[in-house]
């Protein structure tokens, strides 16, 4: 082997170093700042509903989960709380059921038919179907929070993140 095999393996790495250090520089993070609020129907307050703010002018969605008080806080980055400062479209939802897996992108699982092998799970066999419009069976779902409520466009709810954040942008659910 000749003085080739040295050179390639310091030049890769010289490389692989660029590469890495090009990542390091400044961030294409959206100025953050605390979001959290209340989210109620009717008055009461709903535990376990799944809260998305969506960026009007686009960029990264921002989550939360309610807790039993209908409390929650806003994160956009795993490692970052809160919500890019700007207005958003909000979606609420709650949803239970057999075809509650099927709406958030799971299929039920099969039933092997063996009640030896029972781990609490419905199999296919056993979830009640209701029929849609078109006559087709779909597991059903039952809507803890309205329908309406699941889609920024037909939600008809918006905040406001302030730069200096907010710990009360309450959603105010109707049936």
């Amino acid at each position: 082997m000749g003085p080739y095999p040295g050179y390639i393996l310091r030049a890769g790495l010289a490389c692989c170093s660029l590469f890495a250090l090009a990542g390091c520089g400044g961030s294409d993070r959206p100025a953050l700042a605390a979001a959290s609020g209340i989210v109620t129907l009717d008055g009461t307050p709903v535990e376990g509903a799944t809260v998305s703010y969506v960026p009007v002018t686009g960029g990264r969605p921002a989550t939360a989960i309610t807790d039993a008080t209908g409390r929650y806080t806003m994160n956009a980055f795993a490692d970052d709380e809160g919500a890019a400062v700007g207005d958003h479209k909000v979606t609420v939802m709650k949803i239970s059921g057999p075809g509650a897996s099927t709406l958030q992108g799971a299929a039920p699982p099969e039933s092997t038919g063996d009640a030896s092998e029972d781990d609490g799970s419905m199999g296919l066999s056993e979830i009640a179907f209701v029929e849609d419009d078109g006559n087709q069976r779909q597991p059903e779902t039952i809507y803890h929070v309205p329908e309406r409520y699941m889609n920024a466009e037909t939600s008809l709810l918006t905040v406001t993140v302030p730069s200096g954040g907010s710990d009360s942008l309450d959603l105010k659910l109707t049936k």
